[in-house]
């Protein structure tokens, strides 16, 4: 069973004592530390719809991305702890709020909490679906725990190069942990939309193309499109920050993806004939980027931000 005084929730394998003040590769102990709660409305249609999705996210990280977009809360020095029970509260109240689903995003090293939280909230009238919003580097434990309550997978799939993986996540094992993860996502869960195209079960892949790096998001295109191709949905994302992160000493890259890489990706699209999911629109731009020091985080008016890790609270 999955625990903190062991730690092996996440691939790392730290076996570290969480729970006596220890800290493994995601940098958190045994409590909960969240640095928000809002109602998205950027996430794919089928997840927003028109209520927005009610998203949460958790301090710490099991990947440690070098151009994170939500570095204070993956580094972890933003966020504010929360018990079981507020989490769930905080469930509630998204429901109560209009939000489509809960979304609970970069939770893994939290996994144990979330889900008693879960449970604590459906015997307070939750019913939304449960979409786990994570970077596809999960252990089959992992997986089989969040199979007992999670509704949707939204992994985001980093790299397919080993040494690309190793580089920029420390996790040469990542493209053979993740490709093995997507296959149980989507094979425990089978699309099922209502009647307006909200999504009830199912997957969405995500990937975020890496400037300079188009070989990498081609290699995981053709094994989507042979392995996963319309039995799950695939969201191609254009959107990287160069986000200078204090204290990285990792090299990324330092622009945005170019007109000419842009039209390079449609043809991979056709290529492999993938046409069932979504393809953002290319900008050249950061002012969506959040900072988690404010009491409202998100610059965007397409988030609503519910709970403030800033006042510890609610936001009226």
């Amino acid at each position: 069973m999955l625990n903190y005084r062991n730690c092996q929730i996440c691939p790392r394998n730290c076996s570290v004592d969480r729970t006596a003040g220890e800290r493994g590769y995601c940098g958190q102990g045994s409590d909960i530390v969240i640095g928000a709660a809002a109602l998205h409305f950027g996430e794919e249609p089928p997840i927003t719809r028109e209520g927005g999705s009610g998203t949460i996210f958790f301090s710490g990280c099991t990947m440690g991305c070098p151009f994170c977009q939500n570095w204070q809360i993956s580094r972890g020095i933003a966020g504010s702890p929360v018990s079981v029970e507020q989490l769930s509260h905080i469930m509630i109240e998204l429901q109560k709020r209009g939000a489509e689903n809960i979304n609970f995003v970069t939770g893994t090293h939290y996994l144990p909490s979330i889900k008693a939280a879960v449970i604590m909230a459906k015997g307070k009238g939750l019913t939304i679906p449960l979409v786990w919003n994570c970077s596809a580097y999960e252990t089959a434990e992992a997986i089989d725990e969040l199979n007992s309550f999670i509704d949707i997978y939204l992994p985001d799939y980093k790299a397919s190069e080993s040494h690309l993986t190793e580089r920029l996540y420390n996790a040469s094992d990542y493209p053979e942990v993740a490709e093995k993860a997507l296959k149980v996502m989507v094979e425990s869960r089978k699309l099922k939309f209502d009647d307006k195209g909200k999504m009830l079960r199912g997957t969405v892949i995500r990937h975020l193309v890496l400037p300079g790096e188009l070989e990498s998001t081609r290699l995981f295109l053709k094994w989507y499109s042979e392995n996963l191709k319309e039995k799950a949905l695939l969201s191609l994302m254009v959107q990287y920050s160069p986000v200078l992160i204090p204290g990285n000493k990792v090299e990324i890259p330092l622009r945005y993806i170019s007109e000419e890489e842009y039209e390079i990706l449609l043809d991979y699209m056709d290529e492999f004939g993938i046409d069932d999911g979504f393809f953002q629109d290319l900008e050249k731009t950061s002012d969506w980027l959040p900072d988690f020091n404010n009491k409202i985080p998100f610059p965007s008016k397409q988030t609503k931000v519910i709970w403030s890790s800033v006042i510890g609270g609610f936001v009226l």
